[in-house]
């Protein structure tokens, strides 16, 4: 996965004709909206990461839950090349990081928030299993993905819920995941922040330890719920009020799907590890790490605007208040 500026806005600019086309080379399928070979049916086009997020999805694509639906699923790696994909309409739906809808959103893309469907998917890991919360970091060194991303607003608001004052009590320092782990086994670093399956793979292949996990340390920060909104749906407000029915019975069927993957996370790790490319028990550990749920849209309203209110003091550049619109209601 590609790293976004140190800003923390993804460009809204589009790729270029050649970069483009590489992307869509690179994609597992490319298709269109509208009537399939088969007039009754209607094909929607979905991006996702390859992450533990995209289990939900897979089994739409697999299983067809959905009479007179098509789900074509492309998984990508770079977020600004989803997103213009996704805002020439050449995609129908896009999963991305929440944080990355709200930023692209303020900074004028008319990019609208259909649910969320991942809300805890992180953990601190280290060497040394002393490191038992955040407050054990004080002196230390710390590794986050890059300045302004979700991990690290949120890890500033965390280190500040324990009186810590995170550019004087501990020294951060900011890399891609991979590199992180490489930091981690040389001694040079004594905490990175990881998502799934990165943190279950870098316990399970290089025998760091799980120190903690996000929505733990977030519970204690936010008065008892550690659930933060992670992962989210996305669609541009054009689509998504020209096709209001469709993308209802498109949740509806994701909110099942979730609920299938929480519930049965070897199953569906077994049958999707491959599409992964991750071996079925890290897959499986993994999941069973990630918060999966897709509530019902006023609730996900609320609970993403309360979590921005609680993380905005933390994020570069300050943070307006969202507008109603960026929230999809049927």
């Amino acid at each position: 996965m590609s790293t976004p500026p140190a800003s923390g806005r993804t460009p809204l600019a589009a790729p270029g004709g050649l970069t483009l086309l590489l992307l869509c080379i690179a994609l597992l399928v490319s298709v269109s909206i509208g009537h399939s070979a088969d007039r009754d049916r209607i094909t929607v086009r979905v991006l996702i990461p390859r992450t533990t997020s995209a289990l939900p999805f897979l089994l739409l694509a697999r299983d067809h839950p959905v009479a007179g639906v098509d789900f074509q699923v492309d998984t990508f790696l770079d977020h600004a090349q989803a997103l213009a994909m996704l805002l020439r309409g050449e995609v129908d739906l896009l999963e991305s990081g929440t944080s990355q809808g709200w930023q692209n959103r303020l900074d004028g893309s008319p990019i609208l928030m259909v649910d969320t469907g991942v809300w805890a998917l992180s953990s601190l890991v280290g060497r040394d299993p002393s490191i038992r919360s955040f407050a054990d970091l004080r002196g230390r060194k710390l590794a986050l993905p890059f300045p302004g991303a979700p991990l690290d607003f949120q890890t500033r608001a965390i280190l500040s819920h324990e009186n810590m004052d995170a550019d004087r009590d501990l020294t951060i320092s900011y890399g891609p995941f991979a590199q992180s782990v490489s930091r981690l086994l040389a001694g040079q670093i004594d905490a990175a922040a990881l998502p799934e399956p990165v943190a279950t793979m870098a316990v399970r292949k290089n025998g760091l330890v799980r120190l903690l996990d996000y929505a733990d340390a977030w519970a204690q920060a936010a008065g008892g719920d550690g659930k933060s909104p992670q992962v989210s749906l996305f669609a541009t407000e054009h689509f998504a009020e020209s096709h209001r029915a469709l993308v209802s019975t498109v949740v509806s069927a994701w909110r099942e799907a979730s609920r299938q993957a929480a519930a049965h996370p070897s199953e569906v790790a077994a049958r999707f590890a491959a599409a992964l490319d991750l071996e079925p028990g890290i897959l499986a550990e993994a999941a069973r790490r990630t918060a999966f749920e897709v509530p019902d849209y006023r609730e996900n309203r609320s609970r993403v605007e309360s979590y921005y209110r609680a993380v905005s003091p933390f994020i570069p550049g300050g943070a307006p208040a969202l507008d109603g619109r960026f929230f999809f209601a049927p």
